[in-house]
């Protein structure tokens, strides 16, 4: 077993773990960067954050969804079919989004990096 078998991890070599390590690997990994999230914040602006924003995306997403939902069964009389057609249209503005963030952060126009971008989408909204 060579060395690029092995992979690196606090400091720690592992070599051919077994799939349940490798999963509580992975979930330890989680518990250590909030950990030292906690560390280098403080645990109560953490906990607040995550609260908040849990309660907020939560809350916004579910009464989005069944709203929309109604409307599309019961006012415009949809199949199920059709009404995940237009949902998934409807979802698509958040699909493009990290992309749309990945090229203004990488491909700067004349030296800008987000001041084109909201132009020419203004450009294309009129």
């Amino acid at each position: 077993m060579g060395q690029e078998d092995a992979v690196s991890f606090e400091g720690q070599l592992h070599r051919d773990k077994k799939p349940k390590d490798r999963i509580l690997d992975l979930i330890s990994r989680q518990f250590y960067w909030l950990r030292k999230l906690t560390d280098e914040l403080h645990w109560s602006f953490v906990s607040s954050v995550v609260i908040l924003y849990g309660i907020n995306q939560g809350m916004s997403l579910g009464m989005s969804r069944i709203s929309t939902q109604y409307y599309m069964k019961d006012e415009q009389k949809l199949q199920p079919s059709e009404a995940q057609v237009y949902f998934g249209l409807i979802q698509l503005p958040w699909v493009v989004k990290p992309l749309w963030g990945l090229l203004t952060d990488t491909l700067p126009i004349l030296g800008y990096r987000r001041r084109p971008y909201f132009i020419l989408g203004g450009k294309f909204m009129i």
